[in-house]
């Protein structure tokens, strides 16, 4: 009888998906597949604690990747969300494709091929949105500054999108939530580290004490919160419609509404 055994992995994208593919490979019963940071111990389960494998991770996600390119985005917007189920899907989903093919990656009637698609239209949504949403801070040095705080990991999305929009500027995209930052300095993007106190000054005030922005941030703020006042209609005022286009949690962080 298969033995029926729980994969943790590290939490990591490659660590998800070395234990997706060692999953895949086993002749085990697969109770689930979560980073180990996340999971509760059962006494009915075998725990196999995976140890994050490059070269496998890699070779795992070419084979994601030759399934038409939809699998290696479902796999990469799954990871985003930070949905501790669905590496579990995303194995039950490969199991099938091996089996018919990749013409499952479309049967929308099968639980995981859905909860992954679905997990993935979420991600994307608020990536979009966000990109309309984020407000950059000129700082005193001139450099730009948007926090944000997005449901799901979607700062690497959207900091493609402003390479494009603000390409010529440097800027900083702070994800307050995960205190994770990414740097465009006008030619390339990477990972900086934000003080933690910092972090959470924003966090806790939506916005930067006034001494960190340029006089003409403070100004323009000023002029963009009296044209915000001056053009809306009082007696046409709905709350309740505004919050269904956009949500009051991603009001924190705007200006023209503080």
């Amino acid at each position: 009888m298969p033995t029926q055994i729980t994969y943790l992995h590290d939490g990591s994208f490659e660590g998800m998906l070395t234990a997706v593919a060692i999953a895949v490979k086993s002749n085990n019963e697969v109770e689930g597949i979560y980073p180990s940071q996340h999971y509760a111990s059962s006494l009915f389960t075998d725990v196999h604690n995976v140890q994050t494998d490059q070269s496998q991770a890699m070779r795992f996600f070419k084979y994601l990747q030759s399934l038409k390119g939809i699998a290696a985005s479902l796999a990469i917007d799954g990871f985003l969300s930070e949905n501790d189920e669905m590496a579990t899907h995303l194995y039950c989903m490969v199991r099938e494709s091996l089996q018919y093919g990749e013409s499952v990656l479309y049967w929308h009637t099968h639980d995981s091929v859905d909860f992954l698609h679905k997990l993935s239209r979420k991600v994307r949504r608020e990536a979009h949105r966000f990109n309309g949403l984020v407000r950059f801070r000129i700082l005193e040095d001139g450099l730009q500054y948007a926090p944000f705080e997005p449901d799901y990991n979607v700062i690497g999305y959207c900091a493609q999108h402003f390479r494009k929009r603000l390409a010529n500027y440097s800027w900083v995209l702070h994800d307050v939530r995960r205190n994770q930052a990414l740097y465009w300095d006008g030619s390339s993007c990477q990972s900086i580290y934000i003080d933690e106190g910092f972090s959470s000054q924003v966090r806790t005030s939506g916005e930067l004490p006034q001494k960190h922005l340029c006089q003409s941030e403070i100004h323009y703020q000023r002029l963009w919160n009296y044209f915000h006042e001056a053009i809306a209609i009082k007696e046409r005022r709905n709350p309740l419609l505004q919050r269904q286009y956009m949500p009051s949690r991603y009001w924190k962080y705007l200006p023209e509404i503080s």
